[in-house]
């Protein structure tokens, strides 16, 4: 609500922030040249002590009213009389995709803009992918073309051991080694990024790349194998020039299955990611994911609240990332179990 006099006839959700922060002014959106009077309930107990009388609290608004410049951002109730009640355009797919802030308990008006979770989970998938592709692929080639016979299953249980490990000790160890490594080598304030995020869980998911990859190389048809020997082809010339090639759908869909276990991973982006959710436009800055925001979030808001709904949202946006990533995988899988 403002002062009848104000002409203003409706704001965006977006404007009412700037001119509750001070940023704006009235006359950028057509209104007096009197100054921003911010009223919310955050800030109520600028004007009046919360222990005294209610009547008190009532006069107090209504004394603030008939200031020209007033900005009332408060429950039906608690609106004086003589005001106006000021139109907020509000849309939820605005503000969704459109802010660029996650800001979702501030006052009055709550920001959920999701691109900077969006962002950060880019960020950390991206750095895990291109460290588990290549490190996972030539784990699986050496295992399969290289590695004594006697050594093929102890590592085959190491790398089952690896996978086992709790999200809670690898962040912690990333804590204690990584994070520090990254501060230092790059000259940072502190070494919670997307990058160190990225690293840990691009090692954390090298079992499960190495593991799909290695059983799609060892179920290669022996005689196609043997044919490339006898027609002269080296060893890397059959593993680049066959292998590969025949095993390409199932390297996909092993690709897909690890970039599902990155985006999904919690404990880890939560201990060493910096936990910010603002925008990171490098993988040196501070990031939150999706998941790692419902984990610290949803704990603390209120059921049924505007937070509580936004949160649930975002599992939803998580829940059909993951699935679209698996059944891509599954229709990959099936296939090339059909050509095979």
């Amino acid at each position: 609500a403002v002062h009848p006099s104000n002409p203003v006839p409706r704001l965006e959700a977006e404007a009412i922030r700037a001119l509750l922060r001070g940023q704006k002014a009235w006359p950028d959106f057509g209104g007096p040249a009197a100054p921003v009077v911010p009223v919310y309930l955050g800030n109520l107990e600028r004007y009046v002590s919360a222990h005294r009388d209610p009547v008190l609290w009532r006069r107090v608004l209504d004394s603030l009213a008939g200031q020209e410049g007033v900005l009332f951002a408060l429950p039906e109730g608690l609106l004086p009389a003589h005001t106006r009640r000021l139109e907020v355009s509000w849309n939820p797919g605005v503000e969704l995709f459109g802010t660029l802030r996650w800001s979702p308990t501030y006052e009055p008006l709550p920001s959920v803009g999701i691109w900077p979770l969006l962002i950060g989970s880019l960020w950390v998938s991206l750095i895990g992918l291109l460290v588990v592709v290549p490190v996972g692929l030539a784990m699986a080639i050496y295992a399969v073309e290289f590695l004594p016979r006697p050594l093929y299953y102890p590592v085959k249980i190491l790398w089952e051991l690896l996978s086992g490990l709790p999200s809670v000790v690898v962040g912690f160890w990333g804590l204690v080694v990584l994070v520090p490594w990254i501060k230092d080598a790059f000259h940072l304030e502190a070494g919670e990024t997307a990058l160190t995020a990225g690293l840990i869980l691009g090692w954390m998911t090298l079992p499960l790349m190495a593991s799909l990859t290695e059983e799609a190389l060892s179920a290669m048809p022996t005689l196609l194998v043997e044919a490339s020997y006898g027609l002269g082809a080296t060893q890397w010339q059959t593993i680049l020039r066959l292998k590969l090639p025949y095993v390409l759908p199932s390297l996909a869909a092993a690709v897909l299955l690890s970039a599902g276990r990155i985006l999904g991973e919690t404990m880890v982006v939560l201990i060493v990611s910096g936990n910010a959710p603002v925008l990171a436009l490098t993988p040196l800055q501070p990031v939150r994911t999706l998941p790692a925001t419902l984990a610290a979030e949803l704990g603390e808001a209120p059921v049924g609240s505007y937070h509580y709904h936004v949160l649930f949202l975002l599992g939803g946006i998580l829940f059909l990332l993951t699935l679209a990533l698996n059944l891509t995988a599954y229709f990959i899988q099936k296939r090339y179990v059909r050509k095979g």
